[in-house]
């Protein structure tokens, strides 16, 4: 075990950070080891354990969320690739980590990191391709202590995903005129000025609206880089609204019929997650539920903690009782 009982010390970047008293550590996984935070680990409630989108991405989008470890051990980690964790030397050719970096091994990441903790029973919270992996988690693995599932702006069909995203560009002003750009940009691979007026305005329309694409993010761990490999890239592309890696064409909801566990979806109101697949997925799931934010996009978590929140402790309300 490698860990760290020092309270988290970020300095403030525009007052965004992580709240004190989180314990920090790694925990060993195939092909080096992920950056964790825990809080409330005294705390008698279900754990519940966040999973981070991208891939590649970060635990920043929870960083508002810590209130929720009044009543429970709540988990954050970094997957491997990401801000904080540590690849193995032997893993850093380029070769190595597309043997490594496969949807197979983030099932296993995370059956690892549930382990390390030795929880009996706990609720995973994904976001964005956390759902996905959330879900295919609890497909696929024998998860005997998985109790429910929170998925907020849910990723689980990537061919839904890149729809949405066509249909919420054409819902812009001159709709129409921007997708033509992108899918020119994309086909030919170059990224004009135009393209990326297009995705700024993207991500701030149904990514973060509330406080811009660029809102405060808390510090986080240095990122490992690895020349000539990126995690996103080789996971799923070079751009936002199309899919060329390894996540092309995936499809988790053949499992959504056969979960036991209740699951509660999340979308914000702008999201690029949208509510509308939200609700589609949900017809899907046996004992589900839908809660739309009213006025947030993607990083509703980040947006308004306090709705996201509130969804959340009802939702374990009604499992604990």
């Amino acid at each position: 075990m490698v860990c760290s009982n020092q309270e988290e010390k970020n300095s403030p970047i525009n007052n965004a950070k992580w709240q004190l008293g989180g314990r920090t550590g790694h925990i060993p996984v195939k092909g080096g080891k992920v950056f964790y935070r825990i809080y409330g680990e005294d705390k008698p409630g279900i754990p519940l354990i966040f999973i981070h989108g991208g891939p590649g991405h970060n635990s920043a989008t929870f960083f508002r969320t810590t209130p929720l470890a009044n009543d429970r051990p709540v988990v954050y980690y970094n997957q491997l690739g990401s801000n904080g964790s540590e690849i193995d030397e032997e893993c850093q050719s380029v070769e190595k980590l597309k043997d490594l970096f496969t949807i197979e091994r983030f099932h296993d990441e995370l059956e690892t990191v549930i382990e390390y903790f030795g929880f009996k029973e706990y609720v995973l919270a994904g976001h964005s391709w956390g759902t996905m992996l959330a879900v295919e988690f609890a497909g696929t693995k024998k998860a005997e202590g998985l109790k429910g599932l929170v998925l907020a702006g849910p990723f689980l069909n990537v061919d839904l995903w890149l729809l949405d995203a066509k249909r919420l560009i054409e819902s812009l002003p001159d709709g129409d005129e921007k997708w033509q750009v992108v899918k020119e940009s994309e086909s030919s691979g170059n990224y004009t000025k135009a393209y990326e007026e297009i995705n700024s305005i993207y991500s701030n329309t149904f990514f973060n609206k509330i406080e811009g694409a660029d809102a405060p993010s808390p510090d986080e761990p240095d990122k490992q880089i690895i020349d000539g490999f990126d995690v996103y890239n080789h996971m799923w592309g070079p751009t936002e609204y199309s899919c060329t890696g390894l996540l092309q064409g995936h499809d988790v909801t053949k499992y959504l019929g056969d979960l036991v566990v209740p699951v509660l979806y999340i979308s914000g109101q702008y999201d690029s997650g949208t509510a509308a697949a939200a609700n589609y997925y949900s017809t899907l799931t046996p004992n589900s539920k839908v809660v739309v934010v009213q006025g947030t996009a993607h990083e509703t978590p980040r947006e308004n903690p306090e709705e996201f929140m509130k969804a959340v402790r009802e939702f374990f309300s009604e499992l604990e009782s």
